[in-house]
């Protein structure tokens, strides 16, 4: 499996029950939007191991997941901790200037004057809009994900160019 084309789509955080299931912290919507026979990887030993999904419900903020796989709590266990990858060619398309997470994270930030800020670093998902955290020299910058501030996103050439509010300049 080559890392540059999957993308973990969850974490699995601990077994539910005796016959297997494991819940998963979702990374986005892709998961919660799988059926039953969709194929998933985790990295075992250096190496991948595909998962075949056979049942997924939601229960509070993670998702109760059954592997054909995965049998009992022991092969559960084992799973923990892990993250869980799909093929990059499965994710569903975006709206024109809209984008997943592993689009944005690494892209270098810089003002519509053209003063670097640093590099997106993370994106924390709040209840009305994304945070995108920049890092520059082990400082931290947060700033809104929303239409007034995000200028241009340049997949292309790894840039995103924002206008910054008083206050965070």
């Amino acid at each position: 499996m080559d890392k540059c084309s999957v993308v973990a789509v969850g974490k699995v955080v601990r077994t539910h029950g005796v016959r297997g299931a494991v819940k998963v912290l979702a990374y986005g919507e892709t998961l919660g939007e799988m059926e039953a026979g969709d194929k998933l990887f985790s990295i075992e030993g250096g190496g991948q191991r595909q998962l075949t999904l056979v049942s997924l419900s939601a229960q509070n903020r993670v998702l109760i997941v059954q592997f054909e796989e995965i049998d009992g709590m022991d092969q559960a266990q084992a799973l923990s901790g892990k993250d869980l990858f799909v093929d990059k060619d499965r994710l569903p398309g975006l709206p024109s200037g809209e984008y997943y997470h592993f689009q944005l994270i690494g892209l270098s930030v810089e003002t519509k004057e053209g003063q670097p800020l640093g590099t997106l670093s993370a994106v924390f998902e709040t209840g009305g809009h994304d945070v995108y955290v920049v890092e520059k020299d082990g400082k931290e910058l947060l700033i809104p994900a929303i239409e007034q501030v995000i200028g241009e996103v340049d997949l292309l050439n790894g840039k995103l160019v924002v206008d910054l509010p008083e206050g965070l300049q």
